[in-house]
């Protein structure tokens, strides 16, 4: 198969201004030790409900994020679907704190 030259070449992964915001608020809640629920990253990132759910159906399909466990009031909640970029990628939480 030859490329096609007459087409610029378009990053899969392209995330849109939005779609990076709420991955990188994910991403620093995760921080935290634990998956995160829909009303704490609409609360954090300041969006609103409807928004947020095209976002992370959206990041979801894409595999940047995965659906984790509820938590305990049955909210779904999200992480990073990959933490290769982390320090210490099969740690996602923060320092303990006694």
């Amino acid at each position: 198969m030859t490329p096609d030259h007459d087409r610029p070449y378009v990053e899969p992964l392209a995330l849109s201004d939005h779609d990076l915001h709420i991955y990188e608020t994910i991403a620093t809640l995760e921080y935290l030790g634990r998956p995160v629920t829909r009303p704490e990253i609409a609360a954090a990132a300041e969006v609103d409900e409807g928004s947020l759910g095209e976002t992370l159906d959206s990041l979801t399909q894409r595999r940047l994020l995965v659906r984790a466990d509820a938590d305990a009031g049955g909210q779904a909640a999200f992480e990073p679907a990959q933490r290769g970029w982390s320090r210490a990628p099969d740690e996602p939480q923060g320092p303990q704190r006694l």
